[in-house]
């Protein structure tokens, strides 16, 4: 007759503050916060940092990143810098509000010398009056606009969501 065994895979578990570094594919539960860990293993082993990788599960906390707003004067009628850059690329995430008008899009701009590779895929309730452009100098990517007369200064919100 045969030999039948049973095994049990046992992962650790505890409280956040208690748990320890992993072994390489090692679980950890944490009970308090109910976020699953893996362990990454040694550096020997391939790991790229020592450490645990948290698994996402619907109680993870992802943090969102908070946009930077600039205010864009109004009737500006040659390019002002509205922010610069230290990167030679870069993919922005953006929306303009002026008044009750707002333009949303994204701006990809690479490069290192004048004129830069500018695309901006945008879309808008109504023009706002707000042309968006680049320029490089010293290093940086300048984000310039123009604006023209309405009476009301402009909102640019936006994110760096890519930098290279």
């Amino acid at each position: 007759m045969a030999i039948v065994q049973i095994s049990q895979i046992t992962n650790r578990k505890g409280l956040a503050a208690d748990l320890p570094q992993l072994a390489g594919a090692e679980l950890g539960w944490s009970t308090d916060t109910r976020q699953l860990f893996i362990g990454n293993g040694t550096l020997a082993d391939g790991a790229p940092v020592i450490g645990n990788t948290e698994i996402l599960t619907e109680f993870s906390v992802i943090p969102v990143p908070t946009p930077t707003v600039v205010t864009l004067a109004d009737n500006t009628a040659s390019p002002t810098t509205a922010f610069t850059l230290s990167t030679a690329a870069a993919i922005l995430s953006y929306v303009i509000i002026r008044n009750d008008i707002y333009q949303t899009g994204t701006i990809m701009v690479t490069g290192t010398a004048n004129p830069l590779q500018f695309d901006n895929t945008s879309i808008q309730s109504a023009d706002p009056g707000i042309v968006l452009s680049a320029n490089y100098s010293a290093g940086q990517i300048q984000i310039q606009y123009t604006s023209t007369q309405t009476g009301y200064d402009a909102q640019l919100k936006y994110l760096v969501t890519i930098s290279a």
